[in-house]
């Protein structure tokens, strides 16, 4: 069967293809009588806009890209689902994609996407990504970019991870914990550094050996460090173990079952991120949580402040400690 045409509902309803056009378009520009007449004949002949062809017609569009390394990483996931909420509220529409890591190909999706008139990006960084290089691409001076901390040229929103880390020490330290290992592990360059530094600078100042079981990055940093802990002799092991993210201490924490070593009984981990998956997790984790759909919400709008005044803005949310069961006193 034939796709309906605008012509085709010009005929059916005796009107011109612009009056249809308008109908849709500009409904204040046609007459409410002819408007809903086009409107009822647009519906018996099952008649839908295409938004993309608007788009390039009016040189405007509704198109939002979020653009993510990863889809693998449930934190990306829970990104892509509240942003797209957040989006759906103003009107807009998210397109996600996902780069593989690739800086060439965030900068290929910002080009076909300005050339599809997106109004604005969202920009959820890999290591690679240069946000001065953003400024050399199409659309890339609209953008903002999701969990990244410093001076850039364009808007950015990021949890503190100082502030995070802090939290994690001290609840541990409260639990009695002294020896308190770090894993890495996280794919941005900027808050993979910020947490490592925030946990050199806490051990320091509170005297504490400083124990970095794995400051790589990979699917295998979880394995790598579990290797490392159950290598050590019982009396130098951490006690606790903050991880970079939830995903590594997810992975941490099998990788030690499967060595006989028991969250929390032997060994206490914690997380940083607060995904959903955490509270359905055996033992459910204890982590730092960031807020990821207000990252949404803000996002936009720095986006929409950026276009309406051209103000850049950066946006450093606090986050919170969520305790569960894979954190205990320390062993005795």
């Amino acid at each position: 069967m034939a796709e309906v045409s605008i012509d085709d509902v010009a005929a059916r309803a005796g009107v011109h293809r612009s009056t249809v056009s308008r109908a849709f378009s500009r409904p204040e520009a046609v007459n409410a009588a002819t408007r809903q007449h086009v409107l009822e004949v647009a519906e018996s002949l099952g008649y839908r806009v295409n938004p993309l062809a608007q788009a390039l017609r009016r040189r405007a569009s509704k198109l939002v890209p979020l653009i993510v390394p990863d889809i693998t990483n449930p934190f990306y996931g829970e990104l892509a689902r509240t942003m797209a909420a957040a989006a759906a509220d103003r009107g807009y529409q998210l397109v996600l994609c996902v780069t593989g890591g690739e800086v060439a190909q965030t900068n290929a999706y910002l080009t076909s996407l300005q050339e599809m008139y997106a109004p604005f990006g969202i920009v959820a960084p890999s290591t690679s990504v240069d946000l001065d290089e953003l400024q050399n691409v199409a659309l890339g001076s609209k953008v903002v970019v999701v969990d990244r901390v410093e001076q850039a040229q364009v808007p950015t929103v990021t949890v503190d991870s100082a502030e995070g880390i802090a939290l994690a020490v001290d609840h541990l330290r409260g639990l009695g914990h002294r020896r308190i290992a770090y894993v890495s592990g996280i794919s941005g360059a900027y808050t993979s550094r910020d947490r490592l530094a925030a946990y050199e600078g806490l051990a320091a100042e509170l005297d504490m050996p400083a124990m970095i079981l794995d400051a790589g990055t990979g699917p295998d940093v979880g394995e790598r460090a579990a290797e490392r802990l159950v290598d050590m002799a019982r009396d130098e092991r951490p006690t606790a173990v903050i991880a970079a993210n939830d995903m590594v201490a997810f992975d941490l924490i099998s990788a030690l079952g499967v060595r006989g070593v028991s969250v929390p009984d032997e060994v206490s981990v914690m997380g940083f991120d607060g995904l959903e998956f955490g509270a359905r997790f055996n033992p459910r984790l204890t982590t730092v949580r960031q807020p990821i759909a207000d990252m949404g919400v803000i996002a936009i709008d720095l986006a929409e402040k950026l276009l309406k005044d051209g103000e850049t803005g950066h946006v450093v949310l606090t986050p919170d400690l969520l305790i569960r069961e894979s954190t205990a006193e320390v062993p005795r």
